[in-house]
């Protein structure tokens, strides 16, 4: 691990300017960012622990020429960042009278207090600037068994912050943990119904980290974890999972998150939409179900073939329409294997023609400026897309 990316010449500046010399350790790496390391992964997320209050740890930021964002400083926390890395520099700290959404905090010097109120023993390893590794809660010992375990009670964890459920199964899904003890599954059962008081924002976070996993398609052996993405986000076409998984194994495909959203979201009753509305998407994602939506409901009573792609290939750009073959491949197993490779060769290499009739084209032979010359233009313009881009002088 001595050669990871946590010792490179940003991040080793970075945690030297908080440890000064001759002082005991002051700062350390801890959490994915050291589980990443241990791995053998990468990873631009960077967190590190200090025994530093976040106001020193501003000042000393800003002293070394450093940006600061303070937004979560009531929590302990100061974001900074480097050219490749992104720093979360928290204060050691215990968290006192939880209400699962919010915590009251108390600053601490020691390192075993501050592992003890974190989520999972996988989180709970510290890295020094040296590489030496303190690891209070077994941690090590757990991520080499692929065990995902709360740090003392589960019930405690959850309660301290609801969303841990979700982070829960991300983490196991992951590491393609199973749960072995039934306790955690009554656990969770009773503190699900509580996420509906996590913001909306944090839940979708949540939910991009876990469609992002390269192995989320693998949900689909885990039903509990179904029924509970299922009741906090109302997705429901896990089935089509079956289609990515052919897709990530047989053509190295990896769909990124809103593919995925797509294929676990879009159908005929506009749930994208209500989706979007509530966990209050970015307009870019939003337009993106959007797009997925309209199309496929273009579909309904059609068939996907090349009228199709070359129709989407005029008006959107080659990405959306690539896109487009991967939702329809997941949705209509009409469209095989083969005839997906088939379809995805020709979008790749398909060139886009300029449409060779203009406004002042139709006036020379005689059609006025106004609605009518516009709905000739829009007419001829679907019937050379539909033509195969071929202009029919008959239409004219």
């Amino acid at each position: 691990m001595r050669k990871s990316f946590l010792f490179s010449k940003e991040n080793k500046k970075l945690i030297s300017i908080l440890n000064p010399i001759n002082l005991e350790t002051q700062t350390q790496f801890v959490g994915g960012c050291v589980r990443k390391a241990i791995e053998g992964k990468l990873t631009t997320d960077i967190d590190l622990a200090t025994v530093y209050k976040p106001e020193e740890v501003k000042k000393i930021l800003l002293k070394n020429n450093y940006k600061v964002l303070d937004l979560a400083i009531k929590y302990g926390s100061i974001t900074t960042f480097s050219k490749n890395y992104k720093y979360e520099i928290t204060s050691l700290r215990k968290d006192i009278k939880p209400d699962g959404r919010h915590t009251k905090i108390q600053w601490t010097n020691n390192w075993l207090e501050d592992s003890l109120r974190r989520d999972f023993t996988i989180n709970a390893i510290y890295c020094d600037k040296f590489g030496k590794i303190f690891d209070p809660v077994n941690g090590t010992r757990d991520l080499k068994n692929k065990k995902i375990i709360f740090i003392g009670s589960a019930d405690l964890r959850i309660k301290e912050d609801y969303l841990r459920i979700l982070r829960f199964i991300r983490f196991s899904l992951e590491y393609n943990s199973n749960i072995k003890d039934r306790n955690i599954i009554r656990i969770i059962n009773k503190n699900v119904r509580f996420l509906k008081f996590i913001s909306q924002e944090r839940l979708f976070i949540e939910l991009k980290k876990i469609l992002e996993l390269k192995n989320f398609f693998k949900i689909n052996n885990k039903n509990y974890f179904k029924k509970i993405i299922s009741r906090v986000y109302k997705i429901k076409f896990f089935e089509r999972l079956n289609r990515v998984k052919i897709l990530n194994e047989k053509l190295g495909l990896n769909l990124d998150y809103l593919q995925l959203l797509s294929i676990l979201l879009v159908g005929y009753d506009k749930k994208n939409i209500y989706f979007a509305r509530e966990f209050r998407l970015s307009n870019k994602d939003k337009d993106y179900l959007n797009f997925i939506y309209e199309q496929f409901k273009l579909l309904k009573n059609k068939p996907y073939g090349y009228q199709t792609i070359r129709r989407q290939l005029y008006f959107y750009d080659k990405e959306f329409t690539l896109d487009f073959l991967n939702f329809i491949f997941c949705v209509k197993k009409e469209v095989n294997l083969k005839t997906f490779i088939k379809y995805r060769l020709f979008i790749k290499k398909f060139k886009v023609p300029k449409f060779p009739i203009s406004g002042d084209f139709l006036i020379k032979k005689g059609f006025k400026q106004g609605k009518k010359l516009g709905k000739k233009l829009e007419f001829l313009k679907d019937s050379w897309i539909e033509n195969n881009f071929k202009l029919n002088l008959r239409n004219i």
